[in-house]
């Protein structure tokens, strides 16, 4: 049942068949206090008042039960965790319980006639994985009471997960999201695209404490899940800060704004005191790469008696994996038989051109830290934030002698292995005050949040061939930045009033500032130089990998919003909860959204629980898809299916060239979403939960695929482009609908002297483009071969990363046993098939579904010190390799770098050490 409940009368309750305070106390056991005696009618009778509390959620706990204990006398909270006991005078003890708590007793002295004053606080103690949330409603709930399904992972979980990065420790917790490392995608090989229930990174929100998280400067713009959209890099988020991870999976866009079209991932961080926290991680794979060491260090203090300071600071280092094939290609000669001669002459073999593909290499240090300092009995100070500092190093194509126009033989006489070192840095910091109302006044939360996300482009081992010997050989590219600033207002009011059992009236606003800048490379990454090939041929400008970013690129935008909303949260009965609401948001740069949601809870049944929604939605253009720009080397296919290095112009949504090509001004995406499902806890200690949905998404933005110049009307737009051949462009492009259910389930039981646990979850999910929406400026200007205008605006493969990309199923199960500290967990993960469909068909090709297996092993030697070994993926289990030749390209990718389920590893084993201080 919601926290949030009709207020209780608060007086002593009479024993059944009794008349009100003459009922005879009930016998209490020796090791129980002796029972107070029953309160008689006389002038000498005390009064015990107070409060009962959650500090977890610093808010009353309505509806909780104060008794007196060995009596039946006992008292419901009201509204604002008041009660009243009457007592009669001496040493009385008194007990507070409430569901998903931990009860209290404490002692009081009652004076004759006299008030005793006692308050509790409750902690929450989570019953199979019962957890009070922020996120979904306004007014406290906990996750198996909410209007719609909402998940909870907590610290007990991350810390016996092997993945040490927020969004991969997600990805192996959640079976509704996925977040795989991508490689050679330049800077997408550093910051995972991520998927929740099978959407984009761009249309899931984050929240960190409540607060909306900033987003990756980064746009995905190579061949990738995610390519076109900017997400929230997860990662640069200390996973040693993380009390839970709470995960709405519902549409959101009325409650939280643009974004939360699929759902909303909360990160609550810790607010512990007293505790010194430092953990340790190493391991490698099984193919004895990806070596991986982390540190990590908790503590929190008090402030005053309810203030605390929270920090982390955190280590990393994770060496590069690779899964590379031996090349079988040109690299001297295009013949091979006199490539083999002299590679003989020279003493090589192809074995010495390899490439690094798989996961790219990272040195991070983060901290974090959250406060909260009340400067009056009923407001309170907070602020909370991070800080991230990341380093990569991952590779590009392979540059070989033979590429001529790519090369300075003079510096690279066998070719070279061009590197991307970007540097990551994010910051962000919320302050805030809070204040709870009086009983007919309104709560206030007030709070400012700025975040700021910073991507420096560096490229070494690598050359600017039309400079010739003039050229470094290391390059500053440019860097990437965007901020967001967010000024919140949410105000919530309980009524008082008889007709239902609980109304929360809930308003808000928000005013969010983003700015985002591209900022040039030194000169010589982009320039283009005099030198040529031997047949005169001009070699390719720009830094080989990732040429720098040019002064025409350069921009500085920036836009404001201002949103309003409303709503109810009510319970109507004890089992009928009604939520609606309704959000009005005006863009600078756009326009304006009015949008809504209504959701509902019934209990047909004890322990069974209907609910669902429907919501209207919508995601405003990033900054990003307005206004990035770049000319990017770009291994494409070409008609054989061979890839070929091709210098591609993304044209921003302004330029003259976009509006040469007929492609028009970007709008916002709109969504409808549909919901509903069943929980049912047949049992205390079993609860299933299956939610369907459904996502309308009208006038998705997507990066079109390549308009090539072997069109005429291209090569014309594109002939003031040195060395371009093609181009593409951000539009609203399609239409799409998800369909979708989630499957949820926990069970928990003594088994023996210890407790067994077993969880489980599954996500189906289908997207299906329902329509391509060609403008007509696009058809006026190519004229009427819609065939190749649908392959150039949104071609196959294009179709396939929305569709077929990522896994339509997901799941995992879970069985942890748990005995005198010592603890062992056995997860089996379920990945779905996926489909690499190329714009020429022929090179099609299926990965099947597969089954990986995750052990870890605890052992609790002192109350202080804990050792834990472990596997993810104990059997190193690979996807299916490629079986085209045109998509293994030469030998090089055994497994696919277009569609992933899970990347390409393989095993991963670990130890760890933490030791706890009290």
């Amino acid at each position: 049942m919601a926290l949030v409940v009709q207020s209780a009368v608060a007086v002593a309750q009479p024993a059944d068949g009794d008349n009100e305070g003459s009922g005879a106390p009930a016998p209490a056991p020796e090791t129980k206090p002796e029972p107070a005696p029953e309160p008689a009618l006389t002038t000498n009778i005390g009064t015990i008042e107070g409060t009962v509390e959650a500090p977890d959620l610093d808010a009353p706990l309505a509806g909780a039960t104060v008794t007196i204990v060995g009596t039946d006398v006992s008292a419901k909270t009201d509204d604002d965790g008041h009660f009243s006991l009457q007592a009669a005078p001496g040493v009385i003890h008194v007990r507070a319980d409430f569901t998903g708590f931990r009860s209290e007793e404490r002692i009081v002295n009652v004076p004759a006639g006299a008030t005793a004053k006692l308050d509790f606080a409750l902690t929450t103690a989570p019953l199979l994985g019962e957890t009070i949330v922020v996120v979904g409603s306004r007014t406290p709930r906990t996750n198996v009471e909410t209007t719609v399904p909402v998940d909870v992972i907590t610290a007990e979980e991350i810390a016996r997960s092997g993945r040490v990065e927020t969004g991969r420790i997600l990805n192996n917790l959640s079976a509704s999201y996925l977040s795989v490392p991508q490689t050679i995608a330049d800077g997408t090989d550093h910051v995972d695209p991520a998927s929740l229930r099978g959407l984009g990174p761009d249309q899931v929100l984050v929240l960190v404490n409540g607060k909306r998280r900033h987003r990756s400067a980064l746009m995905n713009i190579n061949g990738t899940f995610g390519r076109g959209t900017v997400g929230t890099d997860l990662n640069a988020i200390p996973s040693g800060s993380i009390k839970r991870i709470e995960i709405l999976r519902d549409g959101a866009a009325s409650q939280y704004g643009s974004d939360a079209i699929a759902g909303v991932i909360n990160i609550v961080t810790k607010d512990s005191t007293d505790v010194v926290d430092i953990s340790s991680e190493a391991g490698v794979t099984a193919s004895r790469d990806g070596a991986l060491l982390k540190g990590s260090a908790n503590y929190g203090f008090k402030i005053g008696q309810k203030g605390f300071v929270n920090i982390t600071g955190e280590f990393l280092q994770r060496d590069a994996t690779n899964r590379s094939g031996t090349y079988t290609g040109p690299v001297f000669s295009n013949d091979m038989a006199q490539d083999d001669m002299t590679l003989a002459a020279k003493g090589l073999t192809r074995k010495d051109f390899g490439m690094r593909i798989g996961e790219a290499a990272v040195t991070a240090g983060m901290g974090s830290y959250n406060l909260e300092m009340p400067f009056s009995d009923n407001a309170v100070f907070y602020s909370f934030g991070d800080l991230s500092h990341r380093r990569g190093d991952a590779g590009g194509f392979y540059r070989y002698p033979v590429q001529e126009s790519q090369n300075v033989p003079e510096f690279y006489p066998n070719g070279f292995l061009p590197l991307i070192l970007p540097t990551m840095d994010d910051q962000a910091i919320t302050v805030g005050i809070r204040r709870k109302g009086t009983p007919n006044g309104w709560d206030v939360d007030a709070s400012l949040t700025h975040g700021t996300s910073a991507f420096k482009f560096d490229v070494d081992n690598s050359v600017n061939a039309s400079l010739g010997t003039a050229s470094p050989t290391t390059f500053d590219a440019g860097t990437l930045q965007s901020t967001e600033t967010v000024a919140n207002l949410d105000l919530l009011h309980k009524i008082d009033q008889k007709a239902v059992k609980s109304v929360a009236i809930v308003l808000g606003s928000e005013l969010r500032v983003e700015n985002y800048q591209i900022h040039a490379g030194d000169e010589a990454s982009y320039m283009d130089g005099t030198v040529t090939n031997a047949d005169g041929s001009p070699k390719l400008p720009g830094a080989q990998v990732f040429p720098g970013f040019q002064p025409s690129n350069e921009v500085d935008r920036t836009r404001d919003s201002i949103g309003v909303y409303a709503g109810a949260e009510t319970e109507i009965t004890k089992k009928i909860a009604v939520d609606a609401d309704a959000r009005y948001e005006h863009y600078s740069d756009f326009g304006q959204s009015l949008i809504g949601k209504a959701a509902g809870r019934v209990t047909v049944a004890d322990g069974l629980a209907l609910r669902g929604a429907v919501s209207t939605g919508f995601r405003a253009p990033s900054l990003q898809q307005l206004w990035f720009s770049n000319v990017a080397t770009q291994f494409l296919p070409d008609m054989n299916g061979v890839l070929q290095p091709t210098q591609v112009l993304t044209s921003n949504n302004a330029s003259p060239v976009t509006r040469a090509f007929g492609i028009p001004k970007l709008h916002e995406e709109r969504s409808t979403n549909l919901s509903g499902g069943v929980a049912w806890r047949p049992l205390d200690n079993l609860s299933l939960t299956a939610d369907g949905y459904f996502i309308r998404i009208k006038d998705r933005i997507v990066l079109t695929s390549q308009f090539a110049n072997t069109n005429a009307t291209v090569a014309d737009i594109l002939a003031p482009f040195p060395a371009v051949s093609q181009a593409q462009f951000f539009a609203n492009a399609v239409d799409t609908d998800t369909t979708g259910l989630d499957i949820v389930g926990d069970w928990v039981t003594v088994a023996g002297d210890g407790t067994l646990t077993l969880t489980g979850a599954a996500n189906f999910s289908k997207t299906e483009v329902t329509r391509v929406n060609l403008p007509e400026s696009l058809v006026a200007k190519f004229g009427a071969d819609t065939a190749q205008l649908r392959t150039f605006f949104f071609g196959r493969n294009a179709q396939n990363r929305l569709e077929d990309s990522v896994p339509h199923q997901k799941g995992f199960t879970a069985l942890r046993y748990a005995i005198a500290g010592i603890s062992a967990l056995v997860r089996a993960d379920f990945y779905g098939a996926v489909y690499y469909k190329a714009d020429n068909a022929i090179n099609d090709e299926t990965f099947g579904a597969k089954l990986l297996f995750d052990v870890d092993f605890g052992y609790q030697a002192t109350k202080n010190l804990y050792f834990g070994v472990g596997a993810d993926n104990l059997f190193n289990t690979f996807p299916d390799r490629q079986t085209k030749d045109a998509n293994i390209s030469f030998g090089r990718f055994i497994y696919s770098r277009n569609v992933s389920q899970f990347g390409m590893n393989g095993g991963f084993y670990y130890g760890k050490l933490q030791l706890t201080f009290f």
